[in-house]
């Protein structure tokens, strides 16, 4: 197992120091590899290339993906059997499901490769910030994983977002991480329970903003408050990671990982500068290939594809996510989307994470006092996740605000903004 770990930490560290061209062609060794694989072990691929008239040999370079058509996230939920890799089995994989601003709930395999892959690519992110061994990283996740990769160098801590701020307090003066990975949302609210003092002593060198889009500023706020820089990460269960930001404030996406293209509303590539739909392709999942993947986000390619760091991997600009909002209650009081998120997810976790209980979900503040919440059925939905559900929204919102909770078939039909999963109405 170590000889495992070992080895993936040597490949995404070799992958750094390539040249730029060498690393072109390892990415379109990957990507046909990744082609030939689909298109033999998964009859969803087959199928899509048969439709298209491609075969494997048909795609050997990025923009050979250009004859395969796109995939939602939607295609890969209706036809989850026949994507799924016949070469792995499910008890031999991890079982993940996206959740988080994604809104659509989707169970996601890993393979034990592509697991340590994502962890060794986790730590090429934080080294870009300024990690390195023998430095202290806290990092905040629903449910803190350890990732066995520490070697007796890496020092971590994991907490969840529902701890009391004040025991997280007590967790950072004693810890004193120098790198803190966190969502942006959290962090601003983190900033305002701490004192000036707290943060002086504490010490914090950098941090890592995760999950969520972040306003410029937001992120001046946060800085400012935590006397550090802080970097974004971007990252998917579908994919692993993306793309990272080094020190020089340029994002990088990992072309040894992923193919990231831009689209326009045609489904062309765009030019340089201009704004378009990311559309992803992993390189390393075997288990559950994702070729053309439509996530939902938008950005665009600045002309200039390289960085003055010496990364070898090409720039992209700011990630245009999915902004949810906060609700606002009688009286002024906000409840950050992480909370809401955290009530409606936390109850899903008994379930166990490779449980699809919900595929979708849609919350709107229709008044101060009042809300709605729509939900779609999955297939190991239980009526117990509405009774925990109640409880968590009780907990969170009190009797300043009723929440009304109905089932739907289709989440489209209820939304009334597209791209957002928590919206508020009010003003």
């Amino acid at each position: 197992m170590i000889s495992t770990k070992m080895k993936k930490l040597y490949e995404v560290k070799a992958c750094s120091k390539m040249s730029p061209e060498k690393l072109a062609e390892f990415r379109d060794l990957r990507l046909h590899r990744m082609i030939r694989h689909a298109y033999k072990t998964t009859p969803f691929y087959k199928n899509l290339m048969d439709q298209a008239k491609v075969k494997p040999a048909d795609i050997r370079t990025e923009k050979d993906l250009l004859k395969l058509p796109p995939v939602t996230k939607t295609d890969i939920q209706e036809n989850y059997d026949s994507i799924v890799s016949s070469a792995f089995k499910e008890e031999d994989c991890l079982v993940r499901t996206t959740s988080g601003s994604s809104g659509k709930m989707l169970r996601v395999l890993w393979e034990t490769d592509s697991f340590w892959n994502r962890l060794a690519m986790y730590y090429r992110c934080l080294s870009m910030i300024g990690y390195s061994p023998f430095k202290k990283l806290l990092y905040f996740l629903p449910v803190p994983e350890k990732s066995g990769f520490t070697f007796g160098l890496f020092r971590q801590m994991g907490l969840e977002p529902k701890t009391p701020f004040e025991e997280i307090r007590k967790h950072l003066l004693s810890f004193k991480p120098d790198i803190l990975a966190i969502y942006p949302s959290y962090a601003l609210d983190l900033s305002n329970f701490l004192s000036r003092d707290d943060i002086k002593k504490i010490g914090i060198e950098a941090i890592s903003l995760n999950s969520e889009m972040i306003l410029p500023h937001d992120r001046a706020d946060i800085e400012r408050k935590f006397n550090c820089k802080a970097y974004d990460e971007y990252s998917s269960v579908e994919m692993g990671f993306i793309a990272s930001m080094c020190r020089k404030r340029k994002n990088h996406v990992f072309t040894d990982n992923v193919i990231l293209e831009i689209l326009d509303d045609d489904g062309h590539p765009v030019r340089p500068g201009e704004r378009g739909e990311i559309v992803l392709t992993s390189l390393t999942n075997y288990a559950m290939p994702f070729i053309r993947y439509r996530i939902g986000d938008y950005s665009h390619f600045p002309g200039n594809s390289l960085c003055s760091c010496g990364l070898p991997f090409p720039v992209i600009g700011p990630i245009e996510g999915r902004k949810d909002d906060s609700f606002t209650l009688l009286g002024g009081t906000k409840i950050p989307a992480w909370k809401i998120y955290e009530a409606v997810e936390r109850p899903l976790e008994e379930f166990g994470m490779d449980k699809l209980v919900l595929t979708d979900f849609y919350m709107v503040q229709k008044k101060q006092d009042l809300a709605d919440f729509f939900y779609v059925k999955g297939p190991d939905f239980s009526d117990s996740y509405l009774t925990m559900l109640h409880q968590g929204l009780d907990n969170l919102f009190g009797h300043h605000l009723k929440v009304n909770v109905a089932e739907t078939d289709n989440i489209d039909r209820v939304k009334t903004v597209k791209r957002k999963y928590i919206h508020r109405e009010v003003a």
